[in-house]
């Protein structure tokens, strides 16, 4: 049962990788058509449903921690087993809970809301390069929002199957940043956004993840050293 776990999760891992060519396609090949004036992004088009595309690999990654494999006790399903001390586990969840509406409505609508001012029916050529907000400090939010907000369902969920794999999903992140840069970003904004790249650097957002990261990988390697933490058939 652990082996197809695994084989489940490492199997959706890569289709949510592959999920990534459409996504490269729309803004690679859509952006050589919309320079060349051949490409109306105001109207509906195979690109721009490429485009959204990349919001299906979110789902997939919301999915997989409900599905079946080894779990931490400390979980929401877990929340009245009678094996597990209750007060640890009611502050655990409502922890990890606060954690992901605080992602989600701060780091997540907010940012969200913004991004659709500016890129709305165009994604290709944004309307404005937006450096105020959330972006003044930092230059991905609704991508940081996203995997802090995926981290903290993870662990409310225990999936450990999805938690190992979780380094896939930061690796697709990057890719879509990278896509988004070098296609629109520095294509449309060259000059502004080298000067905003320059002003704020992507080093504050990533000691934030590697601390954040380093401070998880020591709850996990004390965790899990103790079998007795794990739900082995869940």
């Amino acid at each position: 049962m652990i082996y197809f776990s695994w084989a489940t999760q490492i199997i959706l891992a890569i289709i949510s990788f592959l999920w990534l060519i459409p996504y490269y396609i729309a803004f690679k090949v859509g952006n050589r058509k919309y320079m060349s004036k051949t490409l109306d992004l105001s109207c509906n088009n195979r690109y721009t449903l490429m485009y959204y595309s990349g919001f299906f690999i979110s789902i997939l990654w919301y999915i997989m921690p409900f599905l079946n494999q080894p779990r931490f006790k400390l979980n929401i399903f877990s929340l009245f087993d009678i094996k597990v001390i209750l007060l640890e586990n009611v502050l655990y969840n409502i922890i990890l809970i606060a954690l992901i509406g605080y992602f989600m409505s701060v780091w997540g609508t907010k940012v969200v809301n913004c991004n659709l001012q500016a890129t709305k029916d165009r994604f290709l050529h944004p309307s404005k390069l937006i450096t105020e907000g959330p972006y003044k400090k930092v230059r991905n939010p609704m991508i940081m929002g996203d995997l802090f907000c995926h981290l903290s369902f993870i662990l409310l969920l225990g999936a450990i199957h999805t938690l190992c794999l979780y380094i896939i999903y930061i690796c697709i992140n990057l890719v879509i940043v990278y896509i988004e840069n070098k296609y629109s970003l520095c294509i449309h904004f060259k000059k502004e956004y080298e000067e905003y790249a320059k002003k704020n650097s992507s080093l504050y957002e990533s000691g934030i993840m590697a601390v954040c990261y380093f401070l998880l990988g020591n709850y996990c390697d004390k965790y899990l050293s103790n079998y007795d933490n794990i739900y082995l058939n869940k």
